[in-house]
This record gives C-alpha cells, structure tokens and sequence, in this order.
C-alpha cells in the first residue's frame, strides 16, 4: 500500500471516530441537558451540564493521547 493511501485511510479513521463521538455525546450527554432544562430542573441542569463538559474534556483529551491512532468506537 502507498504512502499516501495509507495516510487517507488515517484521516479517515481520525475523523469517522470524531464524528462517532461527537454524536454520542450530543445523544447523552446533550439531550440529558436539554430534557432537565425544558423541566426547570436547576439541580439536574448543573448536573448535565458538568457532565456534557466532562464528556468533551475526556475526548479531547483522549484525542491528544492517541494522536493519529485513535481507536474506532462504534455509535451506539
């Protein structure tokens, strides 16, 4: 395999496990925040809203790490 097929297959993985995860926070951890906002839940708002932040910071951070060989996560 060349080179540069190789590094197209990379960006791909990179951003098909980006858009897995991005889509899996936004069902859980979004709609969680959204679902106690639309009920006036002040406690349960604050609560989503660290873990929404958590979820990304977690990503982030798990992207960092992994660099170019981020594992592929299936969404669920």
């Amino acid at each position: 395999m060349s080179e540069q097929s190789y590094a197209g297959e990379d960006h791909y993985s990179v951003e098909h496990w980006a858009m897995n995860r991005a889509h899996q926070i936004v069902v859980h951890q979004g709609m969680s925040l959204v679902e106690a906002a639309q009920c006036l839940d002040h406690k349960r708002t604050n609560a989503n809203t660290y873990a929404l932040r958590k979820a990304i910071v977690d990503c982030l951070v798990e992207a960092f790490s992994h660099g170019s060989k981020v594992p592929m996560v299936a969404a669920e």
